[in-house]
C-alpha cells in the first residue's frame, strides 16, 4: 500500500509547484515614445515569485538593425536601505544568433521580490510605497537618425524564467522633437 507520509509529501510538493508563478517582470511605467536627444524613462518591477538571479533589458527592431537608433548610457535608479542609488551602464551592442543586433544591459546582481508577498495586507498607499521602493527605474537618451518614424521593441526578462517571465513594449522612435504636438491622436493615456 505504500508509505502514506511519502504520498502526502509528494502531494504537498505537487501543490506547491502548481501554485508557483515563476519569476516574472512587468513594466510599472513606460514612456510613450523615444525622441532623438530627449530622455526616455521606464521602470521594471516583479510580477511573480522572488528571484535573486537578476534580469536583462534590451532594445531591438528595425531601427537598431539599420543603425538608425543608438543610445547613451542607461541610468538605473533604485532605493536601498532608504537611500536613492544611481548607477550608469553602457548598453552593449550584441549580435544575436540570427545575425541581428540588439542593445542590451544585464543586471544579474539585482533581485526581484515576491509580488504577492508584497501586496498581502497592505493599504493602497502602503502598496504604492512598496512599488516605488521595489521597482527599478531607468532612463536613457536615444539617438535616432531615421528620416521616418520607426518602431523599437523594449524587452525585460528575468534570467530565471526568460521566456515565461518576460515583459515587452513596442515604442515609436522619432527624430521629431514636437512628436506629442504633431500626433495628439496617438497619445496613450490609459492607466497602468
Amino acid at each position: 500500500m505504500g508509505n502514506p507520509f511519502k504520498r502526502f509529501s509528494a502531494l504537498k510538493q505537487a501543490l506547491k509547484e502548481q501554485r508557483r508563478r515563476g519569476a516574472k517582470v512587468r513594466f510599472a511605467s513606460c514612456g510613450q515614445v523615444l525622441i532623438d536627444g530627449l530622455p526616455f524613462a521606464f521602470s521594471v518591477a516583479s510580477d511573480g515569485d522572488a528571484s535573486a538571479k537578476g534580469f536583462c533589458i534590451s532594445f531591438s527592431g528595425e531601427p537598431v538593425e539599420n543603425g538608425e537608433l543608438t543610445f547613451g548610457p542607461l541610468e538605473l535608479r533604485l532605493f536601498k536601505n532608504g537611500r536613492s542609488i544611481t548607477q550608469k551602464k553602457k548598453l552593449a551592442k550584441i549580435i544575436k544568433k540570427d545575425g541581428k543586433p540588439i542593445f542590451q544591459a544585464r543586471f544579474p546582481e539585482l533581485e526581484l521580490r515576491d509580488s504577492l508577498a508584497d501586496a498581502k495586507g497592505r493599504s493602497r498607499e502602503e502598496q504604492l510605497l512598496s512599488d516605488i521602493t521595489s521597482a527599478y527605474s531607468f532612463r536613457v537618451t536615444p539617438h535616432f537618425t531615421g528620416s521616418t518614424d520607426g518602431e523599437v521593441m523594449l524587452t525585460c526578462y528575468p534570467f530565471e524564467e526568460p521566456l515565461k517571465g518576460l515583459a515587452v513594449e513596442w515604442k515609436t522612435c522619432t527624430a521629431d522633437r514636437d512628436w506629442f504636438s504633431n500626433n495628439p491622436g496617438k497619445l496613450d493615456l490609459k492607466k497602468r
